[in-house]
């Protein structure tokens, strides 16, 4: 499947915002920037960017729970020699 151009922009020049934001910059500020920037680097630089910022990978859905739910999880330090200490 092949990704346009126009695409691998978008979703880098997001994630560079979303990255500034948290510095305390103006996201849209830092688009409109990383989008200038992008245009002038070749399709193959930008793909090789898009593919090592994981930015093509499907998102992570966290399962839904009701108020009087919650996970348990187990850490390494709850279990010894394979036995769980829960």
């Amino acid at each position: 499947m092949e990704i346009s151009r126009e695409e691998i922009v978008q979703k880098l020049s997001e994630d560079y915002g979303k990255r500034a934001k948290i510095l305390n910059l103006k996201f849209q500020d830092a688009y409109d920037k990383y989008t200038e920037r992008c245009k002038l680097r070749t399709y193959e630089n930008l793909l090789w960017q898009f593919t090592c910022a994981n930015l093509g990978r499907l998102p992570i859905l966290a399962p839904k729970l009701r108020n009087d739910e919650y996970i348990i999880s187990v850490g390494d330090d709850d279990c010894e020699d394979g036995v769980c200490k829960l």
